[in-house]
């Protein structure tokens, strides 16, 4: 089973006129949680991640892969992606990582809120590590994901591709 993710990606000076419009347009919000991510790349043009969510509810511990062939500069992509896979022993994982031939590469830490309706869903980043930010992903349906992205672009005077 193939999964494709369509998503256009993008840094932004503040996260607010996002959050505005997600509640002026319908959009449910869904979760928000912490999450540690360290990104693992292969020299196959993908990449692991391992990723710690922590919410109100508690932790959990993912292992996802992910196409790692985006263009540079590029704010929309197209990319194969996997199910996440929750894990309990890092140990495991990591000798997994290990043997497919998978080199740490870096670890970043931030806040992720999901917002969603119909066949959209928003990601806003607010970053830590390695440096404060802010990234806006709007992903789901080609047709839809453009309109929206149409809509939003302009609402932050920072508007930049993020790799």
């Amino acid at each position: 089973m193939e999964r494709k993710e369509y998503e256009y990606t993008f840094k932004v000076a503040s996260l607010q006129p996002f959050f505005d419009y997600c509640q002026k347009n319908g959009f449910t919000f869904v979760n928000k949680f912490k999450q540690i991510r360290t990104i693992y790349r292969n020299e196959n043009k993908t990449m692991a991640r391992i990723t710690m969510n922590t919410n109100d509810t508690g932790t959990t511990k993912e292992l996802d892969f992910k196409e790692d062939n985006w263009v540079a500069g590029a704010v929309v992509k197209e990319l194969r992606e996997s199910l996440p896979l929750k894990y309990e022993s890092d140990d495991g994982v990591l000798s997994i990582l290990e043997f497919l031939n998978y080199k740490k590469d870096n670890t970043m830490e931030r806040t992720r809120y999901i917002y969603e309706k119909q066949d959209v869903k928003f990601e806003f980043d607010e970053y830590q590590q390695p440096k404060q930010s802010y990234i806006v992903a709007v992903e789901g349906v080609k047709d839809l994901v453009d309109k929206i992205y149409d809509e939003v672009k302009d609402l932050s005077p920072k508007h930049r591709s993020h790799n």
